[in-house]
């Protein structure tokens, strides 16, 4: 039989009580090599595409044009 707990956990609790609540914090599970941190993410291959495109019209890998496009963005929004 399954019956509702009698009492609800505001969001902090239920977030404590999460089997990963006591890990570390983000910072220090990155995944560094040497000076840089490896990350991971997708993105829509159209826009991909694109973005190997640009790299490869300036002569730059992938990774060298996302860190400078993201670089730009940041500067540009201080």
């Amino acid at each position: 039989m399954i019956t509702k707990p009698k009492t609800k956990k505001t969001a902090a609790e239920f977030i404590a009580a999460a089997p990963d609540a006591t890990a570390p914090a983000a910072a220090e599970r990155k995944n560094v090599r040497g000076q840089k941190a490896q990350i991971s993410f997708t993105i829509a291959p159209a826009l991909l595409d694109r973005l190997d495109a640009l790299a490869e019209r300036r002569g730059m890998s992938r990774v060298a044009m996302l860190a400078l496009a993201i670089s730009n963005e940041i500067e540009r929004s201080n």
